[in-house]
This record gives C-alpha cells, sequence and structure tokens, in this order.
C-alpha cells in the first residue's frame, strides 16, 4: 500500500472512530467512549508521521472539514453530559441536605422541599 493510500486511509479510519464516538455519546455509553478516547490517542500518535506526497488538497479537504466538524460536535456533547451531570448532582445535593417528610417533636407533619431536576416554583 503506499503512502498516499495509507494517509488518506488513516485520516477515513479516525473520522469512522470519531463517528463511533458521537454515536457513543449520545447513547451515554462510557465505556465505549474511554475506549475510543484510547483510539483517538493512538491516532494522534500517528497523525504527524503521516506524509501527503502524491496527494491533491481535494483528495484531503473533505475528510480532514469532516473530522474537524465531529471533533466539534464530540466537544460539544462532552460539555452537555458534564453539565446535565453537575445538574443531577446539585438537585441531588439540594434535596439530602432538605431532609424529607417527618414528624416534628410536638407531633406536627413536617414536610420539605423534595429534590426536583426543574424547578416549579412561581
Amino acid at each position: 500500500m503506499s503512502k498516499k493510500a495509507t494517509a488518506l486511509d488513516t485520516l477515513t479510519q479516525f473520522k469512522s472512530v470519531l463517528l463511533d464516538e458521537k454515536d457513543a455519546l449520545i447513547k451515554n455509553d462510557s465505556a465505549k467512549v474511554k475506549a475510543l478516547v484510547e483510539k483517538k490517542q493512538a491516532f494522534l500518535d500517528r497523525l504527524p508521521t503521516l506524509t501527503t506526497d502524491g496527494l491533491k488538497k481535494e483528495d484531503l479537504t473533505g475528510v480532514v472539514e469532516d473530522i474537524k466538524n465531529l471533533q466539534q460536535t464530540n466537544l460539544i456533547l462532552t460539555k452537555q453530559a458534564i453539565n446535565y451531570q453537575e445538574m443531577v448532582m446539585e438537585a441531588i445535593t439540594k434535596g439530602v441536605n432538605k431532609g424529607g417528610s417527618t414528624y416534628s417533636k410536638r407531633g406536627d407533619y413536617s414536610s420539605a422541599q423534595q429534590a426536583n431536576l426543574i424547578d416549579q416554583s412561581l
């Protein structure tokens, strides 16, 4: 296999890994995301050694643009997942700190606010 085909094939394989990562992020499959990040690292180690001798700019532009767009999409999906996790943890923490419904020492029924993901107060 020529270096020309190897460079283009490597970029195409990297694009495929990014597509798999996007699907795993959407499905919130953390084990698969971890494995794919390790694959990405292996590609990042190989990318500087690739040569584009004999390749036309047009041959690479499409694949490189797709890779750039997928990286941006995956970054946004990752940030979204982190924000969601932070929101869930904040809601749980608020609920834990406020306690549940109990009886007071005087025998009155007292209910505290429960943890909610959506603020329903007006």
